[in-house]
């Protein structure tokens, strides 16, 4: 009998054993299961919403090439509102269209009840002049739309290169283009897919009570969304408490970037489920499994009996479970049929390399571009195959470095020969997908035509390079003309010195005084054209000497006052804390401040000239400092600002004629200004008085004495 009860116990525990690591084993394979589909899911979702912001991103490239254009045409507005009407209505997923001027004012959209309205005042469009990258694709922060809409807008400024900030191109994005994508591949009561912008604005969920919507995902310094966004990774799976609902959950969390642009802020979409909803069909096996074995042990014989029974009813289960395992794959199956017809149907070339280098997937586009047929390509060619002779030996190169590991992307341009034997230009970005082991398991590339933007940047670069040579020749005839003007100049004021010599008459005297004064005027103007020839030329530097601001200013005060006297203006100077031993250039900085004190006593009929320095930053080894001029005279419109500081430009004609002058001192002053690590400007009001002001980087010194050499410290 105890032989039977040791044998009993002993079977018992063995098969006690065997349940609990059949269990534990259990539960694993479901943690792995959920994690694979939620993964597949997000991953499906990021390429899907991806695609979309690069399809809007180049769809609003077209449209801003077209735009300036249009405009000027009759009825522009109107024929680029029915353009972003129609567009809206063939682009899946956006539900508005506008152009914002640099004022912030809405001119054209297919929304005509937007048309006028001011976004000034609005982040967007903040954030897109401040940045101003013509390259740039923006992505808004979730916000209600006029039309009473939540959702988010992708944006992209107008200008290109380096023109001014001429307004933006803004998209609405519809919020239901997320949720027909979301709820399609919902397979379970209990998941939750949403996407987020990258500061954690909730932007969609499929989770409608309680609506997530607009709640801040990174309140929590530890919640799924900010460890994975500090992880800087492109995928996370994470097992924590939901941030919006509380329930503990698995996250799939993917970044998402738009393929072939550059964001300023991704979007983030994360496909979860609640743990006891993925566990409960396990914990329910679980349960029944030591309920058997519970059961088991009240009696050995029946024990044993019904644990055989068991084990038949498990492997049931098993089977059913692997006939939803199937049913899942088929509708993973379904979605990357779904995800084939999208890539057949890219507007750009796109392909697939096997581990041999052989095209795998092409789709139609890429056949389009190259000539050659879907069978022509997979399992029978390489990319080298067609490209230009003059060209293999540097692509091979990039190749056998990206297939090495080296660098998980590759971005080449390239010639291709087509099947009809033409030549054209492509773009193409590569990426690889590597096995544990860091071998290519395959490769997907983008590949864009670029034949006529290479055609157009030769030209631009032909066009540079005639107006440089234009622009040295012309500073070239400024230098010559003003020396040849020089010498006769003072042959002239040489006789009218002799003229002073003899007595002469009142009458005499009074013209010769005003020849001597046209003499000093026209000197002057040819030493200021001189200066800019030196500028431009490379001629002039910065030289460093130590700087005793105190007695700078009040010489150019002193300076100052003695013309201003005679109209009746007052002259003062206040200079506010610096640092002490400042070293910079004493000569450029009495320059800048005597041309602001001329001009501010030439265009000032009362009140008082103030002269003025002050620190503006300081950092380890150098002091930003400001100096200003202000006068109480008769002011500069706005629109004429920028023109004061161009070669030979005032602010009016009628200046010229009044005042005199030649617009040469403030260009000079700019040039200068900038040599010296600052800039310069004026803020005025017509009517009312304006301050001239320049910045200088000057270099802080902690030795007295030191640098007192100014040859050895030349910029």
């Amino acid at each position: 009998m105890k032989r039977s009860w040791r044998v009993s116990l002993v079977v018992l525990g063995l098969v006690g054993s065997l349940i609990g690591v059949d269990i534990y084993f259990e539960y694993i394979r479901t943690a792995e299961r959920e994690e694979e589909r939620l993964t597949l899911l997000a991953k499906a979702l990021d390429a899907n919403i991806g695609e979309q912001l690069r399809a809007t991103s180049r769809m609003m490239d077209a449209l801003r090439e077209d735009i300036p254009g249009q405009l000027f045409e009759k009825d522009g507005v109107q024929r680029v509102s029915r353009r972003m009407m129609i567009l809206s209505e063939a682009m899946t997923g956006i539900r508005t269209l506008l152009y914002v001027d640099a004022e912030g004012v809405v001119v054209a959209s297919n929304k005509a009840q937007l048309i006028g309205l001011n976004f000034r005042d609005s982040e967007r469009y903040s954030t897109i002049r401040e940045s101003h990258q013509p390259d740039m694709l923006y992505v808004s922060r979730p916000f209600n739309t006029p039309l009473g809409n939540f959702t988010i807008s992708l944006g992209k400024t107008l200008s290109v290169d380096s023109e001014p900030f001429k307004g933006y191109l803004l998209a609405i994005v519809d919020p239901e283009f997320f949720g027909v994508l979301m709820r399609s591949m919902l397979y379970a009561s209990d998941m939750r897919l949403s996407v987020a912008h990258a500061d954690g604005q909730v932007v969609y969920s499929t989770q409608t009570s309680p609506d997530i919507r607009g709640i801040s995902l990174s309140k929590k310094s530890d919640s799924p969304f900010v460890r994975h966004m500090e992880s800087g990774r492109h995928a996370s799976f994470i097992a924590d408490v939901a941030t919006a609902t509380g329930d503990k959950r698995f996250f799939a969390i993917r970044t998402v970037h738009p393929s072939g642009a550059t964001a300023d802020k991704p979007l983030v979409i994360g496909v979860s489920r609640d743990v006891d909803g993925v566990f409960a069909e396990w914990r329910h096996s679980a349960m029944e499994m030591g309920a058997l074995y519970a059961f088991s042990a009240a009696g050995t014989l029946v024990g044993l009996l019904l644990l055989g029974r068991r084990k038949h009813a498990f492997r049931n289960l098993h089977a059913e479970k692997e006939a939803l395992r199937r049913v899942a794959e088929e509708k993973i199956q379904e979605k990357n049929e779904q995800f084939r017809v999208y890539f057949n149907n890219l507007a750009i070339g796109a392909a697939q390399l096997d581990a041999e280098g052989l095209y795998q997937l092409v789709n139609d586009r890429y056949c389009e571009m190259t000539g050659y047929a879907r069978e022509e390509l997979i399992g029978q060619m390489r990319p080298s195959d067609i490209t230009h002779p003059d060209d293999v030996g540097g692509e091979l190169t990039r190749m056998r470095s990206f297939w090495a590991g080296e660098s998980d992307v590759l971005d080449i341009e390239k010639r291709i020969l087509t099947k009809s034997g033409t030549t054209i230009w492509v773009h193409v970005v590569a990426h690889s997908v590597r096995d544990a082991a860091g071998q290519i398991k395959f490769s997907s590339a983008v590949i864009e035509d670029i034949t006529h933007r290479r055609a157009l940047m030769h030209a631009l670069e032909d066009a540079r390079g005639r107006a440089e040579a234009a622009n040295r020749a012309k500073t070239l005839f400024l230098g010559n003309m003003s020396h040849e003007m020089r010498t006769p100049l003072h042959h002239i004021a040489g006789v009218a010195g002799l003229f002073r010599r003899d007595p002469l008459t009142e009458k005499q005297s009074r013209r010769l005084a005003m020849l001597e004064a046209g003499v000093k005027r026209l000197d002057t103007v040819i030493g200021g054209i001189l200066t800019l020839v030196d500028i431009e030329s490379g001629s002039t530097h910065v030289r460093l000497k130590k700087l005793d601001i105190e007695q700078l200013i009040g010489d150019v005060a002193a300076m100052a006052l003695e013309r201003a006297q005679p109209k009746g203006l007052q002259v003062t100077h206040h200079v506010g804390p610096l640092p002490e031993l400042l070293l910079g250039d004493p000569v450029h900085l009495t320059t800048i401040l005597a041309c602001f004190c001329n001009n501010a006593i030439t265009f000032s009929e009362k009140g008082t000239i103030r002269i003025g320095v002050m620190c503006v930053s300081e950092a380890a080894g150098n002091a930003l400092v400001r100096f200003e001029v202000q006068d109480e005279g008769i002011g500069v419109a706005r629109e004429h600002i920028d023109r004061l500081f161009e070669h030979f430009e005032q602010a009016d004609n009628s200046n010229t004629r009044r005042y005199g002058g030649t617009g040469v001192g403030l260009a000079i002053v700019r040039q200068l200004a900038r040599m010296m690590g600052g800039d310069a400007g004026c803020d005025s009001l017509p009517g009312e008085g304006s301050t001239f002001w320049a910045t200088a980087l000057l270099v802080k010194s902690t030795a007295p004495g030191a640098h007192s050499d100014v040859e050895d410290y030349q910029i």
